[in-house]
């Protein structure tokens, strides 16, 4: 068996307001909405692991570190967690340069990571 890492996979993994768990049963992906409260207590014993979560703050970061632009890095070196985001989109939509290439940087950033997460708890997975 082998995790689909397909935009619906990865999609959970970042910018999602849920809790995202993987069941080595099966190798799929569920919400923490679709169990029941009394279900939830007992998913590590029915062999589940947390899913992976990436936080659109660390994207951002991470994105402002690849792009290397000393006076763009140094606003957000300053900035607190709550503001990355909101003062991002707004650098996003002012400066081409840093439009330009996030939408692949991301893609690219999240697959990473899932295959790196998938490689240290042992699960199989295949790319589209």
């Amino acid at each position: 068996m082998q995790l689909l890492l397909d935009e619906k996979t990865l999609r959970c993994v970042w910018g999602s307001t849920g809790e995202f768990w993987f069941s080595r049963t099966d190798y799929s992906v569920h919400s923490s909405s679709d169990f029941k409260e009394e279900d939830s207590a007992n998913l590590v014993e029915n062999g589940f692991i947390p899913f992976l979560t990436i936080s659109n703050e660390e994207i951002i970061r991470a994105y402002i570190k690849f792009i290397d632009n000393k006076k763009v890095s140094a606003v957000f070196d300053k900035l607190p967690a709550q503001e990355v985001t909101d003062t991002f989109w707004k650098y996003y939509n002012a400066y081409s340069d840093i439009s330009e290439g996030f939408g692949d940087f991301e893609k690219k950033y999240v697959l990473d990571k899932t295959i790196s997460w998938c490689n240290e708890n042992n699960i199989e997975y295949k790319t589209e």
